[in-house]
């Protein structure tokens, strides 16, 4: 097994420490624990930013880093996902790495050509499976999938139950197909909840939700899959950081 990353490691300790201390117990400095743990501030800052992010730690100008109240084990569904860049595996298991309960609530599936959905990419004119998958969040729906993709590929057809693992991303699912992902664009939207989405995440239409459109291209430089993820910001939220290289 590989040796984790230093920044894996940093924060890794600094858990710890959270975890053998007490609620307004304050940690040491950033110099402190860089000296402590061997690696730079830089990469103290970053394990600091997360767990505050997490809601386990508060930081006062001025003052210090104290470990914040715990949250009671229910409070947990709210707490945003701190989510490195450089190391994005699916959904689902990012969520249940950081200790939620996560299960799908809603699994449905239809083909049809493009025409029929509108927010698929321009272009992307092949006989279409649209995928509709709900994740439940530590009991509340919280997370709507949306996925369109060929419904044959290289001659062969696809099936779109085998999406109901909640252990495959979109990108293992087309190399199952002879399809390597080389690049995902995501445009993050605020959009408001329809129909479908109001249905799935037990909401009413016209809710404020957070949308991510996403393309996914192939090493030839096509577009082989488009998914809409729809997210309730009262059950879900995450942190997008790009860790750079000391």
């Amino acid at each position: 097994m590989p040796a984790p990353s230093r920044a894996a490691y940093a924060f890794d300790r600094i858990s710890r420490l959270i975890s053998d201390g007490a609620a307004g117990d304050r940690l040491p400095s950033e110099k402190e624990l860089a000296a402590t743990l061997g690696v730079s501030r830089v990469t103290v800052r970053d394990a600091l930013m997360r767990l505050w992010h997490e809601g386990a730690i508060v930081r006062r100008w001025g003052a210090g880093t104290y470990i914040a109240e715990r949250r009671p084990a229910d409070a947990a569904v709210y707490r945003n996902l701190y989510i490195d860049a450089s190391s994005i595996g699916s959904l689902p298991s990012r969520i249940a790495e950081r200790g939620l309960s996560v299960e799908l609530r809603g699994f449905a599936y239809a083909d049809g050509p493009v025409s029929d959905w509108v927010r698929v990419e321009p272009g992307f004119d092949l006989p279409l499976w649209r995928i509709e998958r709900t994740l439940a969040i530590s009991g509340r729906p919280g997370i709507l999938m949306i996925d369109y993709v060929p419904t044959e590929i290289g001659g062969i057809p696809v099936d779109p139950s085998e999406l109901r693992d909640l252990g495959i991303d979109f990108q293992l699912f087309l190399a199952r197909y002879g399809q390597r992902v080389v690049k995902q664009e995501s445009t993050m939207v605020a959009d408001v909840a329809d129909d479908v989405t109001a249905r799935n995440l037990g909401l009413p239409e016209g809710t404020p939700v957070l949308a991510a459109r996403q393309r996914s291209i192939s090493e030839h430089g096509d577009v082989i899959g488009c998914s809409d993820v729809i997210y309730r910001s009262d059950v879900f939220g995450q942190v997008l950081v790009r860790t750079l290289a000391e």
